[in-house]
């Protein structure tokens, strides 16, 4: 299967932007089914129109190839194949987020992180590893601005006060202003990870720990073009969809992905 169901010369793998499923989870929290997530939405895609009337591009022009799917049982695996699978501008679909981890070691430099999500996803370690997803932004070790987030451990909270890398805005106190700055703040160069559950349950709810009171469909579309129109964006994922017998949040995220392939189009440095 082809991205959107593109025609051949639109979907080979010298196109300008990779969609690489990863179907994985480990030891999750509470909700399963996110390793069945990347199949639902690329499923999905090829319900899409080409053209995007909000930006006034059509993305598929350069390209999109679709990478074969990695699948793995143990994280340490998991990551090394990410790390080796991300080349050139990657949209990474999970699969749990732990998988940014390896998206991330594939990136070399400096580079900020724009992190979407509800939860800090900042403890030391969780189930006994450092690679659960609870973990991930442990790893970040960058500049980073969190978006969205509205649940957290009280260490978790504390910690992150005290780290001069991070800034963490809540969603109970959303100031897009004051994102926006944060993120112009960030080096030239960042990486967008997107945890499905920074949405809020009326548009995304199928997904592991959904929690009440999120991001709505155009807050992330303005802080996302703020983000491509202001600095050079290295790769993205989207993770922690787990999809049941409603399509239609698949859909919903196979849009987000081409939104992000339109993004890049138009604002490409």
């Amino acid at each position: 299967m082809r991205w959107m169901n593109l025609p051949e010369q639109y979907a080979g793998p010298r196109s300008a932007v990779r969609i690489l499923p990863v179907a994985y989870e480990h030891n999750v929290t509470f909700g399963k089914g996110a390793s069945k997530g990347p199949q639902a939405i690329i499923r999905a895609s090829k319900h899409l129109e080409y053209y995007d009337e909000q930006y006034d591009v059509e993305g598929f022009e350069k390209g999109i190839y679709l990478a074969p799917i990695i699948r793995a049982d143990k994280p340490e695996i998991m990551i090394r194949n990410v790390k080796n699978a991300v080349k050139g501008f990657t949209i990474m679909l999970g699969g749990d987020h732990a998988v940014t981890i390896g998206a991330l070691q594939a990136h070399e430099g400096e580079f900020g992180i724009v992190h979407f999500d509800a939860h800090s996803d900042y403890r030391e370690q969780w189930n006994g590893s450092q690679y659960n997803h609870a973990c991930v932004a442990r790893h970040f070790n960058r500049p980073t601005v969190q978006i969205g987030i509205r649940s957290q451990d009280g260490d978790e909270a504390r910690e992150l006060k005290q780290n001069k890398l991070f800034k963490t805005h809540y969603a109970w106190d959303h100031n897009e202003d004051s994102i926006k700055q944060d993120i112009d703040s960030l080096p030239e160069n960042v990486y967008v990870t997107i945890d499905v559950d920074a949405f809020d349950p009326s548009l995304i709810r199928q997904t592991g720990t959904p929690e009440p009171g999120g991001l709505l469909w155009y807050d992330v579309l303005r802080l996302l073009e703020h983000t491509f129109k202001n600095k050079k964006v290295i790769g993205v994922d989207i993770v922690e969809f787990a999809p049941d017998r409603d399509e239609s949040e698949a859909y919903t995220l196979a849009r987000l992905v081409y939104k992000i392939v339109c993004l890049r189009q138009k604002f490409l440095k």
